[in-house]
């Protein structure tokens, strides 16, 4: 399980920097507007789906 869990949070840390990067893209190639609030929509819920992993790794249950 700890296998699955670590896969689990590097893909969404990967999720994580990658709408950065568009969020930073999106902000040279068009300016400010409405676009930049797609990737940081999923960036919040990416920050929260790795609290849960980081608190679901705490339990000794998934060890």
């Amino acid at each position: 399980m700890y296998i699955a869990l670590s896969v689990m949070l590097v893909a969404a840390l990967f999720v994580l920097f990658m709408c950065g990067y568009f969020v930073r893209l999106i902000i040279e190639k068009y300016g400010m507007n409405w676009l930049h609030a797609v990737p940081i929509t999923i960036a919040i819920l990416m920050v929260n789906i790795i609290w849960a992993l980081l608190e679901m790794a705490k339990s000794s249950r998934w060890q």
